[in-house]
């Protein structure tokens, strides 16, 4: 099964993201880092000078989310090993 993505569209974040706070502003709950675009969207955010993003807003992201398995301990490894 192949997903029909849109272009993303990440949004600027003014709040800077928690990462051992609360769950409303953990990375999780703003980004999906497994999404195909992530790159693309990150680099998008550094060329705005943008301290944060969120994909919640981005039509790509209920299409692409992961299973809970796939935390975010499990993106850093695989990004490491890249």
């Amino acid at each position: 099964m192949s997903l029909n993505l849109s272009k993303p569209v990440p949004t600027e974040l003014n709040t800077p993201i928690n990462l051992e706070g609360s769950r409303k502003l953990s990375v999780e709950s703003h980004r999906n880092l497994f999404c195909p675009h992530y790159d693309e969207c990150l680099n998008e955010a550094v060329k705005k000078g943008w301290n944060s993003f969120t994909c919640v807003r981005c039509p790509n992201y209920p299409l692409t989310q992961v299973s809970p398995e796939n935390s975010i301990e499990a993106f850093a490894t695989q990004r490491k090993s890249a």
